[in-house]
């Protein structure tokens, strides 16, 4: 099977599904705006091709030819992330033509609701959006809770959106790969989310004065950089906390264990999540996670199993659950063990990869139904 992803190349989701696909025989070929090496696959940037004597067409007609080439070429073209490529319009006097092939529309999150505190998505992009889902052969989302999510954004039958979920690369994320935590009687609460105001670090920081005051000598590990990194390091300050906090830069994938593996939890304070990977990486660190009652965490957090869900807008509620699980031993020795069973059991990449296999194989032999 050839598969086309309409994706961007640099992102660590796609750096991992492209290459399982291509390590199980599918030939895999990525189209982007963002070009990066890809293991076994085959990557090109989007570029419509220019005029000339042998390509008189307008823009228009050169782009709409770009595209339909694909449609041609590929078995399954697969969209990551609802982007306005050009195959689908929300305008009814716009010509698109994403119908004439087999097309997998992946919503990701922020396609769909838009991220708390950043400018929201305009009408016509809306169009276009819900366009695209209604006139894919197959829409796929990452999680079931945001799959019933994407299906009244798109208005489409309950039911009808397939799960195929992003998972954790056990080469890297694995406890049995973990280096013995040294003996230690300071506790550490880590943070890897980045820092966007959709990620709520700023209500991690609100809640340390809470859990110092419970726990006493607490350290907190905050990972990553973006657009609100200076404003939490003021409000540290302004709070107090600042001589608790270690600032990590952002880390890459494969380094990311070697910090986690030292936590005694995961706190993903959300605004909201399409589905969550961050709390399963940390499940498969064998440690437990306190994460916001939101959307996608609801399916990769199980509520007093693996984790706790909580209120994280409530400063009380948050340092309440991160309290909780540093002051009780036996309940983080059960969470871990159940986070990296569940996340062995359901989440891992080699495993997930048979899932997207089986969804294009669905939407190919629909679209040859149709034709």
């Amino acid at each position: 099977m050839r598969v086309c992803l309409f994706a961007d190349a640099q992102s660590v989701h796609i750096q991992q599904l492209a290459p399982g696909l291509a390590a199980r025989g599918i030939d895999v070929h990525i189209l982007t705006h963002k070009p990066a090496e890809v293991s076994g696959c085959s990557v090109e940037r989007f570029r419509v091709p220019r005029g000339g004597l042998n390509n008189l067409r307008r823009w228009e007609g050169r782009r709409r030819a770009y595209l339909a080439s694909f449609l041609r070429d590929f078995d399954v073209v697969n969209i990551h992330f609802l982007h306005d490529w050009g195959f689908f319009s929300g305008n009814e006097n716009s010509d698109g033509f994403g119908e004439d092939g087999c097309v997998v529309a992946t919503a990701w999150g922020s396609d769909v609701v838009d991220p708390p505190g950043e400018t929201a998505a305009s009408q016509s992009l809306i169009d276009t959006r819900v366009a695209t889902l209604q006139g894919a052969t197959v829409v796929t989302a990452c999680g079931p809770t945001f799959a019933r999510i994407v299906e009244k954004f798109g208005r489409l039958n309950v039911g009808t959106v397939q799960v195929a979920a992003f998972g954790v690369d056990a080469a890297i994320f694995s406890r049995g790969n973990a280096n013995e935590r040294a003996a230690e009687n300071t506790p550490r609460v880590g943070f890897f989310k980045g820092f966007r105001g959709v990620y709520g670090a700023d209500r991690l920081v609100r809640a340390m004065p809470l859990i110092v005051e419970q726990i006493g000598d607490v350290r907190f590990e905050m990972v990553g950089d973006g657009t609100d990194l200076a404003r939490c390091k003021e409000l540290a300050d302004s709070v107090g906390v600042s001589d608790r906090i270690t600032w990590h830069d952002r880390q890459p994938l494969s380094s990311l264990p070697r910090l986690i593996e030292t936590w005694d939890a995961s706190v993903i304070p959300s605004a909201h999540e399409a589905f969550g990977v961050a709390a399963l990486e940390s499940s498969a660190m064998g440690v437990p996670v306190v994460a916001s009652d939101v959307c996608g965490l609801r399916d990769t957090v199980r509520d007093g199993e693996t984790g706790l869900l909580v209120d994280s807008s409530n400063a009380e509620e948050l340092a309440g659950g991160i309290v909780k699980l540093l002051s009780d031993a036996p309940l983080r020795q059960r969470m871990a063990a159940a986070g990296c069973a569940m996340v062995e059991r359901e989440y891992r990449w080699s495993d997930l990869i048979q899932r997207w296999i089986d969804v294009y194989e669905m939407a190919h032999e629909r679209r040859c139904e149709m034709v």
